[in-house]
């Protein structure tokens, strides 16, 4: 059985997802495995449908199986999401592929280019970048453009294929068997709200359920029905900007420090602006810099939050948490059961076995479904 593996948030399932498992099937794959997010995700928002509906409408479009990717890699950075998704399907154990979408679509260019970004000649043009005030990923990108030229530079600058470099550093830094294979994603780009031949990207949808538009015509006709009983998406962002403005006026520049991915100062920039704003927007317009971006503070006050620290972002996969499966992902999973290098949680009971590590994952789990029913409710 060939069993392909892939990274996923579906927030929400749409076309464009729909054909990437699609081409899977048609190029072979007898199986597809998703290690999916949870309530909240890298943008440092809730989800727009709970866990368990996403789950169920990729098993509608072609997905066979869904593990969980904890929050504490969900919710980061690029790097640690990609060595957090990666980390799970290798820890299965019968994944023989990974499967992403990218604007490249060659597989071979991204793995020249993460060889590139891990390489020692960056790192003095890289340090003198840094120094000069700009962000990590511009300084980066324009590091490997001295060293590499413009075609490999060119790579990092569009989000897909960024995750699929950090999905190669990440195979590498495991030692992983896992062979990496990409679909070129098709109609509008990451972050785009342009539609493009009945293809919408995640952004530019999430954004029409918040405006109550339509998005029929984006995702397919079979997870239509999950939306029923879909949270307000407009009253959950507002509820979301409460409590998270309530909860950083509440913390200490020592629990600011706390935060993952708290780095450079950060923690004192965000400090000050807390102490000005008069809402979580304009927080985020006060820290909002050169290098500090805003998708990082997004995350960052997401962090704050989930009451997560840095000491969670040190803990490692502990488990394959089980969310959902069908007829064929029932066969994969007797097979996992068997092979897999971490243990494997299926019912409630079998937290008892885990590592303290382990329940201590699960328990910021239930944190974040505690909130996001919270956030969610009418």
């Amino acid at each position: 059985m060939n069993i392909t593996g892939l990274v996923c948030e579906y927030n929400p399932f749409h076309n464009g997802h729909r054909y990437h498992l699609q081409q899977l099937r048609q190029e072979g794959a007898d199986c597809l495995i998703g290690c999916m997010s949870g309530h909240f995700t890298q943008r440092g928002e809730p989800s727009v449908l709970s866990r368990a509906d996403r789950a169920r409408a990729a098993l509608e479009n072609g997905l066979d199986l869904v593990i969980e990717l904890p929050a504490v890699f969900a919710c980061a950075g690029a790097e640690r999401f990609a060595y957090g998704g990666m980390a799970h399907l290798d820890a299965l154990g019968i994944c023989d592929t990974v499967s992403f979408g990218s604007e490249s679509g060659s597989v071979a260019a991204l793995q020249r280019a993460s060889q590139a970004v891990l390489s020692p000649r960056i790192r003095e043009p890289l340090r003198k970048l840094l120094s000069s005030g700009m962000t990590f990923a511009a300084a980066r990108e324009q590091a490997v453009r001295e060293v590499f030229g413009e075609e490999t530079a060119a790579l990092l600058r569009e989000p897909n294929n960024i995750l699929g470099i950090e999905y190669a550093k990440a195979l590498r830094r495991l030692n992983s068997s896992l062979q990496l294979h990409t679909v070129r994603r098709v109609g509008a780009p990451h972050d785009s709200t342009d539609i493009r031949s009945g293809y919408a990207s995640a952004s530019g949808l999430r954004e029409m359920l918040t405006a109550g538009g339509d998005i029929s015509p984006y995702v397919p006709e079979s997870t239509l029905p999950f939306y029923g009983n879909a949270p307000d998406r407009q009253r959950q962002l507002e509820k979301l900007s409460l409590l998270t403005f309530y909860r950083l006026k509440t913390m200490t520049l020592s629990e600011l420090a706390a935060l993952p991915e708290m780095s450079e100062g950060l923690e004192n920039r965000l400090y000050k602006a807390i102490q000005q704003g008069t809402t979580t927007a304009g927080i985020l317009s006060l820290a909002k810099c050169k290098r500090y971006p805003l998708s990082r503070l997004r995350r960052s006050l997401l962090h704050a939050f989930l009451h997560l620290t840095s000491a969670d972002f040190q803990i490692g996969p502990q488990y394959l948490r089980v969310l959902a499966f069908n007829e064929k992902g029932q066969a994969a999973l007797r097979r996992m059961k068997t092979a897999a290098a971490l243990p494997v949680v299926q019912r409630h009971a079998d937290r008892s076995s885990l590592s303290d590590a382990g329940k201590h994952l699960l328990e910021i789990e239930d944190r974040c479904d505690t909130l996001y029913q919270l956030l969610s409710s009418p």
